[in-house]
């Protein structure tokens, strides 16, 4: 019985060990508590990418509800995204036609920036991330695109707030 309770401490003594540190909920500091968030930069070829990705980063941080998203003026933090690339790659085949996609993925590229709204200091710099999705090949190339890019968008707006709620620069 003696080694079961000894075995308990020590087994509570290595969990709470090993958790210093750790935070639940966002990492931001306690100053920020509203946010504005511009519509993304499209610094791609893809036309109405940045409304996808903006809206679903929105519904993002509406969902979390750490952040109040508020007009630029009464912000706390503004939040700033670019798209960098939009690539769509061939990732199987058909058996019957080795030249013949069956199955698209689709892959946007970004960054995400966030600033105290009072003096401009960074708060979050993300580095490039990236949000995928795949879609079978549904008629032709441009169908493939519609279907596959709200996915991929979604993704990426998740690693978006990710970074917002889990790093800051201070």
């Amino acid at each position: 019985m003696r080694s079961v309770s000894l075995f308990a401490a020590l087994f509570l003594l290595l969990i709470s060990g090993g958790c210093a540190g750790y935070q639940l909920g966002s990492m931001l500091p306690p100053d920020v508590q509203t946010c504005y968030v511009h519509i993304a930069d499209n610094l791609t070829d893809e036309p109405l990418l940045e409304n996808e990705v903006t809206q679903a980063f929105l519904s993002q941080l509406q969902r979390d509800g750490s952040l109040e998203i508020v007009e630029e003026s009464q912000a706390d933090a503004i939040i700033r995204m670019s798209l960098e690339s939009f690539d769509v790659q061939s990732v199987t085949f058909e058996s019957s036609n080795r030249s013949q996609p069956a199955e698209y993925r689709l892959t946007i590229r970004g960054r995400v920036e966030m600033t105290r709204a009072s003096d401009g200091a960074a708060l979050v710099r993300s580095g490039l991330l990236e949000g995928r999705s795949t879609v079978p090949l549904n008629g032709d190339l441009v169908n493939a695109k519609r279907l596959g890019t709200p996915d991929a968008a979604e993704d990426l707006a998740r690693r978006f707030a990710a970074a917002v709620w889990e790093t800051w620069t201070e």
